[in-house]
C-alpha cells in the first residue's frame, strides 16, 4: 500500500512540474476507480480522488473571520468586484459548478481538479494548465470559494449517525452581499406534528435582522438567499439525532453585490421565470417511505417571504393550486386543515387565519373545506367556512376542474409571506405561477 502511495504522490508532483503545452493527454476525471486502467487520465486527478485534500486540513488557509482572497490568482490580480465576465467560473464533468485554479493552487485550496478548464477562458492565457477546481465540505471544514458543496459525510451514501455538524463558510470578498443555498439533495429527519425535534437545519452569522428558519425533512430542490453584506463567516448548523438514512448536498454560491443575480433586501426565496412553482418546507414525501400525516408538513414558528421577479414585458402573474396525475395537489394550511369525511382541505380561502396562513397580494389565505365537485361548490352551513361572492370572484372554486387561485397586479417584485405557529400543522402549499404579458 505504500508503495502504491508513493507511486501516486510522485506520479502527482511530476504532472505538476511539468509544462503544460496543450500537448499531453487531456485531464479528465479520474476513471481508474471504475474501469481497469487509467489511460489518458492525469494522476494528479487520481491523487485528489484517493486522498481528498478536503478531508485533511482545508481550514489551515482559511483563518477564521479573514477573507481567504480578494483576488483570483488566474486573473491578474483584478478585484472581484462584479459579476463582470465570470470567465473563471467551469462546469465540471459531473454537472457539478467549479472555479478556474492552476493545478498546484487548487490542490493547496483544499479543491478536487475535475476537468480542464476550456482553452476560451482567458485567465492566465490559453496554456495556463488551469483546471475546474471543486470545493467540498463536511462536518467540522471551512471553506471560502465562489462555489462550495457542503455534503453529508460519505456522500453520495447515506449517514447514518448522530452527530452535530457544522461547517463554516467564508466571503472571498468584502463585497460580497448574498450567500445562495441551493438544497440539490437534502432529506434528513422529518418532523413530528410540524416540530424538528430529531433533525434540524439551521444557519447563523448572517445579517443580524436576516431571520432565516429553522427547517427539517425533505427539501430537495428548495433553496435560500442570505444577506451577509454585514457579516464575513456564515455557520451552517444540522443537528442530527437517532437513526435515519440523511443525505445532503448543498451548493453555497457566493453573490457580490449589485448582481443582477441578488435577491431583494429579506426575500428567503427569489424565483424568476415566467412560470414555475412554489412549494412549502417538507411538503413531499419519498417514494419510499409510508405517508405519515404527523411526519408531514411544513415546520412550525417561522415566518418569511418568497418573492418572484417581474419579467420585462409581464405586468401581472397568477397562482394556481399545482396538480399531478391523480388531480389537484393538497391546500393545507391552518386550523382549517382537519379532514373531515366527504370533505377535502384543499380550498384556500381569505379569513381571519388565527394560526398558520400564506399572504398573497396583500390577501390572507388558510385553509377553507369544501367539496371537490363543480356542481357543489356552496359549503355546508355548520360552521365551516363559506366564502362570500367577492371571494369566489378572486379565488374561483379551486376544485379539481378550476385550480385558479387569484391574480397579483402589484408593483413587483412579486411576494408571497408564509407563517406558521405551532398549533395547527398541515401539510403545506404546493402553488404554481404564470407571469402574464401587459396588454
Amino acid at each position: 500500500m505504500q508503495s502504491w502511495v508513493r507511486y501516486i504522490q510522485c506520479s502527482a508532483r511530476g504532472f505538476l512540474e511539468r509544462a503544460v503545452d496543450g500537448s499531453g493527454p487531456p485531464l479528465v476525471p479520474y476513471g481508474g476507480m471504475f474501469s481497469s486502467g487509467n489511460s489518458g487520465k492525469s494522476p494528479l486527478v487520481a491523487a485528489t480522488y484517493y486522498f481528498n485534500p478536503s478531508s485533511a486540513s482545508v481550514t489551515a488557509n482559511r483563518p477564521e473571520g479573514v477573507y481567504v482572497s480578494d483576488t483570483n490568482p488566474l486573473t491578474a490580480n483584478n478585484p472581484i468586484d462584479s459579476d463582470r465576465s465570470d470567465d473563471n467560473v467551469c462546469t465540471a464533468p459531473d454537472a457539478r459548478k467549479g472555479t478556474c485554479y492552476e493545478a498546484s493552487e487548487c490542490v493547496r485550496r483544499g479543491g478536487m481538479p475535475m476537468g480542464r478548464c476550456s482553452d476560451s477562458y482567458s485567465g492566465a492565457g490559453k496554456n495556463s494548465g488551469a483546471v475546474c477546481c471543486l470545493f467540498d465540505v463536511s462536518c467540522g471544514e471551512t471553506a471560502a470559494e465562489k462555489f462550495i458543496y457542503f455534503r453529508n459525510p460519505g456522500y453520495p451514501e447515506a449517514y447514518d449517525r448522530s452527530r452535530i455538524c457544522r461547517t463554516k463558510i467564508g466571503k472571498i470578498s468584502p463585497n460580497i452581499c448574498q450567500f445562495r443555498l441551493d438544497f440539490r439533495t437534502f432529506d434528513i429527519g422529518k418532523p413530528l406534528e410540524g416540530n424538528c425535534s430529531q433533525d434540524i437545519f439551521t444557519i447563523s452569522g448572517q445579517n443580524e435582522n436576516h431571520i432565516i428558519p429553522k427547517i427539517c425533512g425533505l427539501n430537495n430542490g428548495q433553496h435560500y438567499y442570505i444577506g451577509v453584506d454585514e457579516s464575513g463567516v456564515v455557520s451552517l448548523h444540522l443537528m442530527m439525532l437517532g437513526s435515519y438514512r440523511r443525505r445532503f448536498d448543498v451548493l453555497i454560491t457566493q453573490i457580490p453585490c449589485q448582481s443582477e443575480n441578488s435577491a431583494p433586501p429579506h426575500c428567503l426565496q427569489y424565483y424568476s421565470g415566467t412560470h414555475g412553482v412554489i412549494k412549502s418546507f417538507n411538503y413531499d414525501y419519498s417514494e419510499d417511505e409510508l405517508s405519515s400525516d404527523r411526519n408531514e408538513g411544513y415546520p412550525n414558528d417561522v415566518d418569511y417571504m418568497m418573492c418572484i421577479r417581474k419579467e420585462p414585458g409581464f405586468c401581472s402573474i397568477t397562482y394556481e393550486l399545482s396538480s399531478d396525475a391523480d388531480g389537484t395537489l393538497p391546500f393545507a394550511i391552518g386550523s382549517g386543515a382537519e379532514h373531515i369525511a366527504g370533505f377535502s382541505a384543499q380550498w384556500p380561502v381569505v379569513a381571519e387565519c388565527r394560526d398558520d396562513f400564506i399572504v398573497i397580494g396583500g390577501m390572507r389565505l388558510c385553509s377553507g373545506v369544501g367539496k371537490l365537485n363543480v356542481e357543489n361548490t356552496e359549503l355546508a352551513d355548520n360552521g365551516l367556512l363559506k366564502l362570500t361572492n367577492r371571494q369566489e370572484n378572486a379565488f374561483g372554486n379551486a376544485s379539481s376542474v378550476h385550480r385558479t387561485v387569484m391574480t397579483d397586479t402589484t408593483p413587483g417584485p412579486f411576494q408571497i409571506r408564509f407563517v406558521s405557529n405551532n398549533a395547527k400543522n398541515a401539510r403545506g402549499f404546493h402553488i404554481g405561477y404564470r407571469q402574464n404579458p401587459c396588454k
